[in-house]
């Protein structure tokens, strides 16, 4: 077929060979149905014939589609699923390409992007969390970004980064990726700390071009070692922040210092070794043997927990799971293995007795919304205490809450000035001897928030402030009395804050200059939470995904 007027070879044709021929006009309705498909690229475009009502539910329905894409994880070729299309499609919606739904994908991502930088221009302080993720042979550098809202006074997150790496992990790599994201958000100095885990090449990465504190001078007497920002090096390509993981730390004490000291020790070393020994046994067994699993499903009515290597939480929980099962020795005699002696049942008992309050601890620190740097030295405390006093009644592991004591007191600085910012904590954790000590550092530190915001005495204070000269003749000799000092308008604020008995969040507002301290997380357990989202993303049957496509949804997806 060919058009009346078209001047085409096809119509020269007609006209000169089939000249006898009678050309027949089609009618409109063939017109239609023969219509040809439009390409990718003509789906963009608006057809004349569609009604605006039809428009928009059109673009509705690509926006739930896009959504529900990104939220459920889905694979992007789902929408050339003939099966999706029935599921979905409507009179007056139709499902995109693949190519559509991808372009929709980059728009929103570029979108998401300039929301979170227009957020953070206007917010002072940041603290930034950052690990490494390893799946199918490609590794990722993830980094997320958290803010107290100026105005909810609520922790706020956002995910900054899920980049691929290249090549060894080593410190300088590490460093770039952390200067070159903190960058690319025009963070510059409102980072008051990164915090990553204690990895050897993270730690390198730190001291080497991390910031250096002044030494404090002698004359001060003041402890202002409180995570507070120090002057730059002038000789380093970039400078990093210092960093920490206070969840990390306490991972270590447990992973490695307890598991030293229960070795080494003479009264628990033998029952620690063999009632650990016949947990693993019972751990192994029952992840490897269907008969083994079916045996602990009929008498405990649930199933082991399987220690994790990088979390010994589910250590902890792996033992007590053990110990909750009421006729072990039934259980070990039918899976064929050794029973537990009854001095081992006693430590294991004892274990998880002593190290519950550390999994309490652990679980306050891992929180992400409502948990602040000044929850360390609180939670630090109210750990030892409860691990002195879980020394009554103990036979086996008597020794075990001291040399916890230990370790904590040996790997942790102290954190003072944020916890006393929080109007949680306030000065009731510590000793009485202690609040003048606090009082001081936060008066100090208080002003120089207050001085770089500019804030300036009253105009009635500052007449008070100034010393009235007497010019009368008749008083020649009268000494003048010393003026009146100007009222401390920072001090009167810290001790206001001190005295109020709200213990909410919603007071900080009332007091400027002391809301600025609890910027800071104490765990890096968020970015790990990204990578958790990761896994699902960069999962095997979707390795060929790009490392810009796996990074866009799962920034996306958080």
């Amino acid at each position: 077929s060919t058009a009346k007027n078209s001047t085409s070879n096809l119509k020269k044709h007609l006209d000169n060979i089939h000249k006898t021929t009678e050309l027949v006009a089609r009618l409109d309705t063939q017109q239609q149905s023969l219509k040809r498909l439009r390409c990718d690229d003509d789906e963009e475009d608006d057809d004349d014939d569609i009604t605006p009502a039809a428009n928009n539910a059109q673009k509705s329905f690509e926006r739930k589609l896009l959504n529900f894409t990104i939220e459920t994880i889905q694979p992007l070729d789902i929408v050339e699923q003939p099966s999706f299309k029935q599921l979905v499609e409507g009179p007056n919606t139709k499902v995109k390409t693949r190519k559509t739904l991808t372009n929709h994908i980059d728009a929103t991502y570029r979108t998401m992007r300039t929301t979170i930088m227009v957020r953070l221009a206007d917010i002072k302080s940041v603290c930034t969390t950052a690990d490494i993720w390893t799946a199918h042979k490609k590794s990722f550098f993830g980094m997320m970004c958290h803010w107290i809202d100026p105005t909810s006074l609520q922790r706020v997150s956002a995910a900054l980064a899920c980049t691929r790496i290249h090549g060894k992990h080593t410190l300088d790599v590490i460093a770039s990726l952390i200067d070159k994201i903190h960058t690319s958000f025009s963070l510059g100095d409102k980072v008051v700390r990164t915090v990553t885990d204690n990895g050897s090449n993270f730690a390198k990465a730190f001291k080497e071009y991390g910031f250096q504190e002044e030494e404090i001078e002698e004359t001060a007497e003041v402890d202002h070692n409180f995570g507070l920002i120090s002057d730059v090096i002038d000789h380093q390509p970039f400078q990093l922040l210092k960093h920490q993981c206070c969840t990390n730390t306490l991972n270590l004490i447990t992973a490695y210092d307890i598991h030293k000291h229960l070795s080494c020790t003479s009264s628990p070393s033998a029952a620690y070794r063999s009632s650990i020994a016949k947990c693993s046994a019972l751990w192994n067994k029952a992840s490897r043997s269907c008969k083994a699993y079916e045996v602990i499903e009929d008498n405990a009515n649930r199933k082991l927990i399987v220690p994790c290597v990088t979390r010994w939480n589910s250590f902890y929980n792996a033992v007590k799971r053990v110990m909750s099962i009421e006729h072990l020795s039934i259980v070990c005699d039918e899976m064929g293995m050794a029973k537990f002696k009854m001095h081992e049942i006693t430590f294991l008992k004892e274990y998880c007795k002593v190290l519950q309050p550390l999994v309490m601890a652990l679980d306050i620190l891992q929180g992400e919304e409502k948990c602040y740097y000044g929850y360390i030295l609180p939670t630090l405390l109210k750990l030892m205490d409860c691990l002195q006093h879980s020394k009554v009644d103990l036979k086996v592991a008597t020794s075990l809450p001291d040399a916890i004591i230990t370790s904590i007191r040996k790997r942790f600085q102290e954190a003072m000035l944020a916890a006393v910012t929080l109007p949680m904590f306030k000065l009731r954790w510590l000793l009485e001897d202690k609040h003048e000590h606090a009082k001081m550092v936060l008066n100090e530190e208080a002003r120089k928030i207050s001085s770089e915001a500019g804030t300036t005495l009253p105009l009635q204070q500052q007449e008070s402030a100034v010393v009235c000269t007497v010019s009368n003749s008749d008083n020649f000799f009268d000494y003048r009395q010393p003026a009146p000092q100007a009222m401390d308008v920072t001090a009167d604020e810290v001790n206001k804050f001190l005295c109020d008995s709200d213990i909410s969040l919603a007071c900080m507002s009332k007091y400027p200059n002391v809301k600025e301290e609890n910027a800071t997380i104490p765990s890096s357990a968020p970015v790990e939470r990204l990578f958790s989202l990761g896994a699902r993303v960069f999962a095997p049957r979707r390795h060929r995904l790009s490392d810009e496509r796996v990074e866009e949804l799962i920034l996306l997806r958080y």
